[in-house]
C-alpha cells in the first residue's frame, strides 16, 4: 500500500502466517509498524506496514463478524477491571469451546453469560469471578467505565438499524467507498467524523 493510504480508519487486509485477514488501521506506531483492528475477530494487533494490502471490492462490502460483547450481570469491584480479574478471565477462556447464553442485546452490545461445559459441573464465569473476589454479581448489565476505550469495535462497527422479528442482525462496517484505477481493488476509509 502506498504510504499516503496508511492512515487510521483505512480498511485493508494483512497477511499473517500465510493467511489473509481484513483489518482497519487503528493507529500508526512508527515508520515500520501500525496497530490494526480485526473487524471479524474484534482484537487489536501491531503489524508491519509492508504486510498491508488493498482489498478487492467483494471483500469490502461484507459485514463485520465481530460483535461487541460484555459479560452479563457482573461488574468490577472498582470502576475498572483489575489485573487479577483480567488474568482469571483469560485463564477461564484458555482455548476452550464455551457456551454463551444471551441475556440481552442493548445499544449494540451483546450481554451474555459464559459457561464452560467441558467438566462434569458447568462453570459460569460470573460466579467464578465473584467467588475469586474479582467482581460483583449485580443482576443487571452495566458495561464497565473503560468498555468503549478497550473495545475498538465501538469505533468501527455499528449495529444494523434493520431488525426483523427481534432477531440479532449482523453489524455493518461504516465505510465510505473510493474507486481506484484498478477495478479489482478498492480502498475504504471511515469518515473522519466517525473516529
Amino acid at each position: 500500500m502506498p504510504e499516503s493510504s496508511v492512515q487510521p480508519g483505512q480498511l485493508c487486509c494483512v497477511t499473517v502466517s500465510k493467511w489473509w485477514y481484513r483489518v482497519i488501521i487503528h493507529r500508526v506506531i512508527n515508520d515500520q509498524e501500525v496497530e490494526v483492528f480485526y473487524p471479524d475477530y474484534g482484537n487489536l494487533e501491531i503489524v508491519r506496514k509492508s504486510w498491508l494490502r488493498f482489498l478487492k471490492w467483494c471483500y469490502l462490502k461484507l459485514p463485520a463478524q465481530a460483535i461487541p460483547c460484555s459479560l452479563a450481570w457482573v461488574k468490577p469491584l472498582e470502576g475498572t477491571w483489575s489485573n487479577a480479574a483480567t488474568l482469571l478471565f483469560k485463564k477461564l477462556c484458555g482455548s476452550k469451546l464455551l457456551v454463551g447464553i444471551v441475556d440481552e442485546y442493548v445499544n449494540g452490545i451483546l450481554h451474555l453469560f459464559l459457561c464452560d461445559t467441558s467438566t462434569e459441573e458447568d462453570i459460569y464465569f460470573h460466579c467464578v469471578l465473584r467467588d475469586g473476589g474479582c467482581a460483583d454479581v449485580c443482576g443487571e448489565n452495566i458495561p464497565s467505565q473503560g468498555f468503549k476505550e478497550l473495545n475498538p469495535s465501538a469505533l468501527y462497527v455499528q449495529p444494523s438499524g434493520k431488525q426483523e422479528n427481534a432477531e440479532l442482525v449482523e453489524p455493518d462496517l461504516r465505510l465510505q467507498q473510493e474507486s481506484l484505477a484498478d477495478s479489482e481493488t478498492a480502498s475504504s476509509k471511515l469518515d473522519g467524523d466517525e473516529l
